[in-house]
C-alpha cells in the first residue's frame, strides 16, 4: 500500500471511530446551537431557484442535515437518500427521521457513491462533511456524474475560527498548537471543483461570532476535540478543551468561526 493510500485508509479508520463516538455529542450541540441545520437551510437558499426532488445527502450523520433538508421545502414531498460511513450516527439519523416519507439512509463510503447509487439526482449535499474526506476528488467527480443536467452541488466547508480581520485564531493565539481542521485545503477543493466538466462553482463567506461556550461545546465534540489533542484519550481532553477555549477567548476578542459554501452547477 502507498504512503497516500496508507494515510487514506488511517484516517477514514480514525474518523469512522471518532463519529461513532460523536453522536450524543454532536446532538446535544446542536439541541443547543443549531449549528447544522443553520448551514443547511443556507445552503438550500443559496441554490434558489432550484427546488430539488431528488437530494443525496454526503455524510449526513446523526440525519441533522437530512432533517433540516425535508422540513426546509414544505409542500413538496422530495425524496433523499442519505449515507454515512458511521453506524452509530445512522441509527440516530434513522430515529430523528423515522416519521418521514421518502427519505432513505445508507451506511457508505462517501468516496464511492456510485456503488451505492444508480440513479440521477437534482441536488447533492455536503454539509460539514466534505473536509474529512481525503479522497474527496473521486467522491465529488462521481457526485458530478449522478447529477442530472442543470443539477447543483452545494457544499459547506469548516474554514477555522478567525480574528476580527481575518488572521486565524488558534494560529494568532497558540503559535505553537497543532490543530487540523481537516483533511482537505480550501484550495485544492475549489480547484477540484472548477476542474469538473460542465459546471460553474460559486464561493460565498459565512462568519459569525462566537463566545467561549460555543467554542467549548462545539470543540469537546469527540471528532472536533480529537483534531486537538489527538494522542489524549476523550476523557483526558475536556479539562485541556476548556483551558484552551479559556485562554483563546482571552488572547483573540471578538472570535469568529467561518465557513464557505461552495455552489457548483451543472449545466
Amino acid at each position: 500500500m502507498c504512503a497516500t493510500r496508507e494515510f487514506e485508509h488511517r484516517f477514514k479508520a480514525a474518523v469512522e471511530k471518532n463519529f461513532d463516538q460523536s453522536a450524543d455529542a454532536y446532538d446535544n450541540f446542536e439541541e443547543v446551537h443549531h449549528l447544522f441545520e443553520t448551514l443547511t437551510k443556507r445552503q438550500l437558499e443559496l441554490i434558489a431557484p432550484s427546488r430539488p426532488e431528488r437530494i443525496l445527502d454526503v455524510g449526513c450523520g446523526t440525519g441533522i442535515s437530512t432533517l433540516a433538508l425535508h422540513q426546509a421545502m414544505p409542500g413538496q414531498s422530495p425524496n433523499i437518500y442519505a449515507i454515512d460511513i458511521s453506524e452509530r450516527m445512522l441509527l440516530r439519523a434513522k430515529e430523528r427521521c423515522k416519521s418521514l416519507r421518502g427519505v432513505y439512509f445508507i451506511r457508505g463510503d462517501a468516496e464511492n457513491l456510485s456503488t451505492y447509487f444508480n440513479d440521477s439526482f437534482d441536488a447533492i449535499f455536503y454539509t460539514a462533511s466534505i473536509f474529512l474526506l481525503p479522497g474527496f476528488v473521486e467522491s465529488l467527480r462521481q457526485a458530478c456524474n449522478l447529477l442530472v443536467h442543470g443539477g447543483v452541488l452545494s457544499i459547506s466547508y469548516y474554514a477555522g475560527l478567525f480574528d476580527e480581520i481575518g488572521n486565524d485564531a488558534i494560529r494568532k493565539a497558540f503559535p505553537e498548537q497543532k490543530y487540523q481542521y481537516g483533511a482537505v485545503p480550501i484550495g485544492d477543493l475549489v480547484s477540484c471543483l472548477e476542474s469538473l466538466p460542465g459546471t460553474r462553482t460559486t464561493r460565498i463567506e459565512y462568519r459569525f461570532e462566537v463566545s467561549g461556550e460555543f467554542l467549548f461545546d462545539f470543540l469537546s465534540i469527540p471528532a472536533q476535540s480529537s483534531g486537538l489533542f489527538p494522542k489524549i484519550p476523550y476523557l483526558e481532553r475536556i479539562p485541556k478543551i476548556r483551558d484552551f477555549c479559556d485562554l483563546l477567548t482571552k488572547r483573540v476578542d471578538p472570535v469568529f468561526m467561518g465557513w464557505e459554501f461552495l455552489i457548483s452547477r451543472k449545466r
